[in-house]
């Protein structure tokens, strides 16, 4: 929803802020989501990996990948292409270590 309408999709965000403190106030919750997200993935992936817990692996392998591909497309349609080799870079660097771990020969 956020992606395609943003909050201002949401009657409620029209009505009780203003459009001075709209885009900051936008900003600063999505800033806070993705740090929260990134900590998230920090602590749940460091985990995974020290315990070789494949199934946890997999749960984080498909999560990254559905986030950056919902992302990719977007900036592709939107026509920031840097942020798409961005996310092809974030990929490798994510998702490859998970993919190690996943088909490790040590269960």
């Amino acid at each position: 929803f956020y992606s395609i309408f943003g909050l201002s999709g949401l009657p409620v965000y029209k009505k009780f802020i203003s459009d001075t403190t709209y885009v900051p106030w936008s900003n600063g919750l999505y800033g806070s989501v993705f740090i929260g997200f990134c900590v998230l993935f920090y602590f749940v992936g460091r985990h995974a990996l020290t315990k070789n817990d494949k199934e946890l692996m997999k749960a984080l392998l498909y999560g990254i990948m559905s986030w950056l591909i919902v992302e990719a497309f977007f900036s592709f349609y939107y026509g920031i292409y840097i942020n798409v080799a961005v996310d092809v870079v974030l990929t490798i660097a994510l998702g490859l270590p998970l993919v190690i771990g996943i088909h490790s020969r040590n269960r």
